[in-house]
């Protein structure tokens, strides 16, 4: 009989050992699938940024610019506007020649008075006032922008045709299609998705050890016999192979198939203003090849490598001997772990690219196998110690149990460590990268619309008045402002940004605090800046005004102000007798009633204009940090539930594999109800120290990668919380053990 026949007469006749099959497939199928959705992560990044291609040219050199700019077809800005929370992708353009080339998704270039929407914002204008929304984009739509054009299904786009004059300040290209560059992605979400996969994963190993160690000890006792009944090493190994390689082969390929309805799901979680379009999460062939292959291989690798003392010493295998008890070197691996993470930190700052951050996840790797390596030692001082000072029956029983095997009384708490491991590491960089996100700093009021280096004309200002009035809003404040800058004559190291205009216009629009405007000409400074006012040099950045420095006229007065946000000055137009001429920004108040209708009049009027505002600006940090939290909080979750899964597979495997045992103590007449609470302590006090190790070993390491964004620890309350969740698993995970152990009776000592 061939170990594939043997093994599969095994399955036929032990209920355990099938069992112990099924959680092993099911465990190798969440691991596959686990694997597959996160390898996925930067291909589905990339297209979705290489659909937008189309929308920024891509000059590498002044002379591809100019090559553009000479056959260009097409004049083109690129704005970014909003409605409420949503962000609207604006593109204005204007034909310079008919038929000018499109990305696919793309039916045309709109002339003038013509626009193309995407679905979503095409609804959303129907759905709302046009004064809103749908008169922000002059003209008639005549057609939607593919789903080829789009980064995701619900995007709002929106390309509004002009004439030419209508866009002094459009880019020349040669036509609205893919620069042929590949999309720029997000280089720190792939980071944080190569480490979820280091984290995640980690769990999932563990769980499919827990289940292959359901039947283990029993196991162990067949293959003993069957080695002193004259089987060859390489038979038992073979037979070992073929039983746990049906499992792993049959969940691998259950989680390859796991994957493709699983991508209907993951395409609804909103990253970065949007969900995805499910084809984006298809992982490729080469990908599900490779994951088919390793997956069994090293499930049937680890299952063989646990065959070592039935195939060495069966005598002692059949007897369960004692096993070798772990020694103090294993903490070296720690302590080497530390070490090579804290290099690899030094290389990743000092080299580029993606072999630095697969150095760094190398280290993490090191960090993540150490703790686990660590454990046993950990867990059998913990029982040398409860043996030696307690002495009540249910905690010495535990302490024998921790001391006699550590390996297996630490597999319980290998999940919820590595599960701890990763919340804490999480936790501690959130505040760090959520900090970098970035809010408004006060330099504008609240409900203040800015259209800042504008490039405009009179005749559109002009406009924009009358649509306001027209849409009984003309009382809203529309304030010019020139941009400047004030060198120091003899210091080329100072200088300082300018605002050129009235203190009272100003006052309306800038965080800052004026005070009250007195008449005459003047520069008002930041508060507290000492500055000598005849050595001031005034140069003008606005387009249409002069670049030569000029100093300030004698006797200007100086006057101070309490910035917030915006620690430049502010001159009066008067101070120079310069005039609107070199205004380059524009500044509506609006009020809470006309905000909208304000937001559309400065769009529909100033086309390839960005837009500003606190609200806006603050929405979109609201949702890169609402993307991150909600990152996190699925990371964390899936790792929270593997661990709890693995240590109550593994405590009720430990249950299974002293049937024997604990029969033998039924039988003498040991309570039921002091086994236990001896297994409850047996499984509690190990992943109560080893998560609070683990805790302090995942804040270690999220500070060193914060280092990499040069980001800081902030130490809080959220980062005990793994520790807390750890431990409320590990108890939920040692009440497993009640039902299997009254199903243990005296009989089940002679029967095994």
């Amino acid at each position: 009989m061939n170990p594939v026949q043997l093994a599969l007469r095994v399955l036929r006749g032990d209920s355990r050992s099938r069992l112990s099959a099924i959680f092993t497939a099911v465990g190798v199928a969440v691991g596959v699938t686990l694997v597959l959705w996160l390898a996925t992560v930067p291909d589905a990044l990339q297209s979705r940024a290489d659909r937008d291609t189309w929308r920024q040219p891509d000059y590498s050199n002044d002379a591809q610019f100019d090559k553009a700019k000479d056959s260009a077809a097409v004049l083109s800005t690129y704005t970014r506007d909003n409605v409420g929370q949503q962000q609207i992708e604006r593109f204005d353009v204007a034909a310079l020649k008919p038929d000018v080339p499109v990305a696919a998704g793309i039916p045309k270039v709109p002339g003038p008075e013509e626009v193309l929407l995407s679905p979503a914002l095409a609804k959303l204008a129907a759905e709302k006032p046009a004064a809103q929304l749908a008169d922000r984009f002059k003209g008639k739509v005549i057609g939607t922008i593919g789903p080829e054009a789009l980064r995701y299904p619900g995007e709002l786009v929106a390309i509004v045709g002009h004439d030419a004059e209508q866009m002094p300040g459009g880019t020349p290209r040669e036509g609205l299609t893919p620069s042929g560059a590949p999309g720029s992605i997000n280089q720190m979400l792939v980071l944080l998705s190569q480490i979820g996969i280091v984290v995640l994963i980690a769990p999932c190993l563990v769980l499919v050890a827990s289940a292959a160690r359901l039947t283990a000890a029993r196991r162990e006792r067949r293959l003993a016999a069957l080695r002193l009944a004259g089987a060859t090493p390489q038979q038992v190994i073979s037979m070992t192979a073929a039983e746990t390689a049906f499992a792993a082969i049959g969940g691998a390929v259950l989680g390859v198939g796991l994957s493709f309805p699983m991508r209907e799901l993951v395409a609804l979680i909103p990253w970065d203003g949007g969900d995805w379009y499910s084809s984006d999460w298809t992982p490729s062939g080469t990908l599900i090849a490779g994951v088919l292959v390793l997956a069994p291989l090293l499930v049937v690798g680890a299952a063989v490598l646990g065959l070592r003392r039935a195939v060495s010493k069966p005598l002692g295998a059949a007897q369960q001997q004692s096993k070798r008890q772990p020694n103090v070197a294993r903490l070296l691996w720690l302590i080497g772990a530390a070490v090579v993470f804290v290099v690899a930190l030094g290389v990743a700052k000092d080299g580029h690219g993606d072999t630095a951050m697969y150095v760094v996840l190398f280290g993490l790797v090191a960090i993540a196998v150490s703790l686990v390596f660590a454990g046993p030692l950990v867990t059998s001082l913990l029982g040398k110690l409860f043996t030696a000072n307690w002495r009540s029956p249910a905690t010495l029983l535990a302490g024998r149990r921790l001391r006699d095997d550590p390996k297996a009384a630490f597999r319980a708490s290998a999940g919820v460590v590595l599960a701890v491991f990763a919340g804490s590491m999480a936790l501690s960089m959130f505040p760090s990268v959520e900090d970098q996100i970035g809010y408004s700093n006060g330099k504008w009021r609240d409900g203040v619309f800015v259209a800042e280096g504008a490039k405009y004309t009179p005749e559109q200002i002009n406009d924009l008045k009358a649509d306001l009035a027209a849409n009984g809003v003309g009382d809203a404040p529309v304030v010019e402002i020139g941009s400047g800058g004030f060198d120091v004559r003899g210091d080329r190291d100072r200088g300082f940004s300018a605002m050129v205009a009235k203190c009272a216009d100003v006052a309306k629009v800038l965080g800052g605090r004026l005070g009250p405007c007195r008449p005459g000409p003047a520069v008002y400074v930041p508060k507290g800046l000492a500055v000598d006012s005849s050595k001031l040099e005034f140069r003008s950045y606005g387009g249409r005004g002069g670049g030569d420095p000029k100093p300030l006229p004698k006797g200007t007065e100086i006057r101070e102000y309490d910035p917030v946000g915006y620690p430049g000055f502010i001159v009066d137009p008067a101070v120079f007798g310069s005039g609107p001429e070199e205004m380059d920004t524009v500044a509506v108040v609006t009020t809470r009633s006309n905000m909208d209708v304000v937001h559309t009049m400065v769009v529909r009027n100033l086309p390839g204009v960005s837009i500003y505002s606190n609200e806006r600006y603050d929405g979109r940090a609201d949702t890169l940090s609402g993307d991150l939290k909600r990152a996190t909080l699925i990371g964390l979750s899936i790792a929270t539930v593997l661990g709890g899964v693995s240590a109550g597979v593994a405590a009720a495997g430990s249950v299974v594999d002293r049937r024997r045992t604990f029969g033998a103590l039924i039988a003498a007449g040991t309570p039921v109800k002091v086994l236990t609470k001896a297994l409850r302590r047996e499984a509690m006090l190990p992943a109560l120290v080893a998560t609070v190790g683990a805790g302090v070993a995942g804040v270690f390491v999220g500070s060193g990668l914060l280092t990499l964004i040069q980001g800081r620890l902030q130490l809080n309350p959220w980062i005990i919380t793994p520790v807390v969740l750890g431990v409320v698993v590990a108890l939920m995970a040692a009440a497993a053990c009640g039902p299997v152990l009254r199903r243990v009776s005296a009989r089940d000592y002679s029967d095994e």
